[in-house]
């Protein structure tokens, strides 16, 4: 009895122990890197757009496209990643832009958070989630879901620019 008992314990945690290795395999080959900060033109220009991203190539794209479109603007653009989305003062900002991964079947929380935190600030807000299927999207919000084809990045450049521009008027 107590031998079965062992068994089953031991069975037990070895399924754990391989569902922990799976879990840390998965979050370190599928995990984003960390986004550079950077900022162009003044921060004392009237208007000012926010990137939180998270690296990767396809939204390093997106960033670069939306840079290029702005630096001979009079508008101050920063990207940070978007686990500093803590130290932000949404307020600030005319425009932000979420470009952030799907993880385990949701946004990264301190996306969520950032999100349910500002809410009254949601009219300002782009958002754009990559995923596996590309479908996966926060409700509530002017979301916008699609896979990371880097070959896209063009594309989803312009559907945000043309989105930062209807914020900015």
């Amino acid at each position: 009895m107590r031998s079965k008992f062992i068994s089953r314990v031991l069975f037990v945690l070895g399924i754990v122990l391989v569902l922990l290795a799976f879990g840390y395999w998965y979050k370190l080959t599928y995990s984003m890197e960390v986004a550079e900060n950077s900022g162009i033109n003044s921060p004392q220009l009237a208007t000012k757009i926010l990137i939180a991203t998270q690296g990767s190539d396809f939204k390093d794209a997106i960033v670069t496209n939306l840079i290029n479109f702005y630096k001979k603007d009079s508008v101050h653009l920063k990207t940070i990643d978007v686990t500093q989305l803590r130290q932000v003062k949404p307020n600030e900002y005319n425009a932000i832009i979420l470009l952030h991964t799907w993880e385990y079947g949701k946004p990264p929380r301190i996306v969520s958070q950032f999100i349910n935190e500002n809410s009254a600030l949601k009219n300002k807000m782009i958002v754009y989630a990559t995923s596996g299927a590309g479908n996966n999207k926060i409700e509530g919000i002017d979301a916008m879901a699609g896979e990371s084809i880097l070959e896209n990045a063009s594309d989803v450049s312009d559907e945000v620019i043309e989105k930062i521009e209807s914020i900015l008027k």
